[in-house]
């Protein structure tokens, strides 16, 4: 995995999977036991050299901020800067605090302060001394969704104005698309993937990394001449999954509804369209955010299947009701089983 200059990347993976621990490795806060990590081409780190963490010139903010209780804002920003730098950086530091909006903070200690003004003044602090990279703990965990949305805004902000390169540990795969130029995602210690976020999500290379990315539905079935038959209908894949068992991943937004008894078609499209169509009757829906869940039941032979369909905007179908069923090629993965 490789961060450019300027860039932000996230780090994204379940809880355990090794984030924080890769993260202390690159800061110097670890030693590293194999293998080798680089700051602008030089070894910082390899089984048998360690660059100490204060050498590094890495900003690092921490997941519960980290602020000294005894100290100021102000003092707590200039903590880490050396007496003869402080006149040098003062003035860019209170640049930073006035477009942050928390220069009024000056002289508060951070009990003063909500979580989210503690973060802030935590990324002024690792961004005091002029680091070539800041690292960022899971920065917004501890913050509610509203005030989340608001202040990972405001540090996109400060970043990019500032072409700092950042590296981002989060478990929500939406900070991590809304953040970033590239992601990696984890799983059990190992960088399972890494790449933009349209690759990850239009390209996963697992259905680890696609259930990442949003709820999916998951269908199985045995390819037969490079077509795998299920519930909702025959997929195309590649001959080498012949003759094997495979797993078919289907995002809930690839779902799409349409009423049985109101499409707005002419009478030979509409036969031809409901030929092809695969039937499901609606179970329940609840609304979310710009969307509503709508749960599905297929019946094919006499079983049952439970399917989840994500439409936009409000649902209008009713409990019971007969809709027919169509996927979305472009958001269906087929893996190996």
């Amino acid at each position: 995995m490789k961060l450019e200059v300027g860039e932000v990347v996230s780090l994204l993976g379940p809880s355990g999977c090794g984030k924080t621990t890769l993260l202390k490795l690159a800061s110097g806060i670890e030693k590293l036991q194999k293998g080798e990590i680089k700051l602008n081409d030089e070894i910082v780190s390899s089984y048998n050299f360690h660059l100490n963490s204060n050498k590094r010139d890495i900003g690092y903010v921490f997941q519960d901020c980290a602020l000294f209780p005894h100290l100021t804002v102000l003092q707590n920003i200039f903590f880490g800067i050396k007496k003869n730098e402080i006149e040098k950086r003062s003035k860019q530091i209170q640049n930073l605090m006035y477009e942050i909006d928390i220069s009024n903070l000056a002289n508060n200690y951070p009990h003063e302060l909500s979580g989210g003004q503690q973060q802030l003044v935590a990324l002024v602090r690792a961004m005091a001394s002029d680091p070539k990279i800041i690292f960022l703990d899971e920065p917004y965990s501890n913050l509610d969704s509203r005030l989340k949305e608001k202040i990972r805004d405001q540090m996109l902000h400060i970043l990019r104005e500032h072409k700092i390169s950042a590296l981002l540990v989060t478990h929500d795969p939406e900070e991590a698309m809304f953040m970033s130029d590239k992601i990696g995602v984890l799983n059990n210690g190992s960088i399972e993937q890494f790449g933009s976020p349209i690759d990850l999500y239009l390209r996963p290379k697992s259905a680890f990394i696609a259930e990442f990315f949003g709820e999916i539905n998951i269908l199985e079935g045995i390819v037969q001449e490079g077509s795998v038959s299920t519930v909702l209908g025959n997929f195309n894949c590649s001959q080498r999954f012949n003759n094997k068992k495979v797993k078919i991943v289907i995002r809930d937004e690839a779902i799409k509804l349409f009423s049985a008894t109101k499409i707005n078609l002419n009478i030979k499209d509409k036969t031809n369209f409901i030929k092809s169509s695969y039937f499901g009757y609606v179970m329940e829906a609840r609304l979310l955010a710009g969307s509503s869940l709508v749960h599905l039941s297929l019946k094919v032979d006499e079983s049952n299947f439970h399917i989840h369909a994500r439409i936009p905007g409000l649902n209008f179908f009713k409990v019971n009701e007969k809709v027919i069923v169509k996927t979305d090629p472009t958001q269906i993965f087929i893996f190996e089983q």
